[in-house]
């Protein structure tokens, strides 16, 4: 049995990640800037060491809930409520942004089905659908990046499921305006779609 047949066509189908193939070229450069991830630029807080280690020293260091802590679930509804307004409802903690997106993508699209999402996008999008059996469209926002609601309409069709809004979207930095935002709900309402909302730079 050759190696390509222990992985599955979609796995074979995902392209390595471009930040990746980034830093292989910048590891063979002499003092390369590295514009690439987003990576603080300062330590962590010692507010947050001295928490970790204290829950460490307590004893807390087993496995939570599945769906995370309940306290923290509990304090991040109430804050997040309180924020838009609104209560959230259910709350899921995830080890990563990436993790919880592709959650996402799995609990909301059968295969065949679409999502939809501005172009350029956080190169992840594209794979996590692909392993999820979906396709993606992606909707062209060049030269300024801009969402704009007569594009994402018109490329919408009857197997689009979601669309994924990223602001500040990464990796080009724009900002969905309020008028962008409420576009992009009712473009939702009336396709009946999904939206799911990547707010990790926010």
């Amino acid at each position: 049995m050759e190696n390509d047949d222990l992985i599955s066509r979609r796995a074979l189908a995902v392209d390595a990640s471009g930040i990746r193939k980034a830093f292989d070229l910048a590891a063979k450069m002499k003092d390369p800037i590295n514009l690439s991830i987003g990576l603080p630029d300062f330590d962590v807080p010692e507010p947050a060491k001295e928490a970790a280690i204290a829950a460490i020293r307590a004893g807390n260091n087993r496995y939570s809930q599945t769906q995370g802590i309940a306290p923290l679930r509990e304090r991040l509804r109430s804050d997040l409520s309180t924020e838009i307004g609104r209560d959230v409802g259910q709350v899921l903690v995830t080890s990563g942004v990436a993790g919880g997106l592709f959650l996402g993508i799995l609990a909301t699209i059968d295969p065949g089905e679409e999502v939809i999402f501005l172009d350029p996008y956080f190169v992840m999008y594209k794979h996590m659908v692909t392993m999820a059996g979906g396709r993606s469209l992606m909707i062209d926002s060049y030269p300024d990046f801009h969402f704009r609601a007569e594009k994402v309409a018109a490329a919408i069709t009857p197997k689009t499921k979601v669309m994924i809004l990223g602001s500040p979207a990464n990796p080009t930095g724009a900002v969905l305006s309020e008028s962008d935002i409420r576009a992009a709900v009712e473009i939702a309402k009336v396709n009946n779609l999904l939206i799911i909302s990547d707010e990790i730079y926010a």
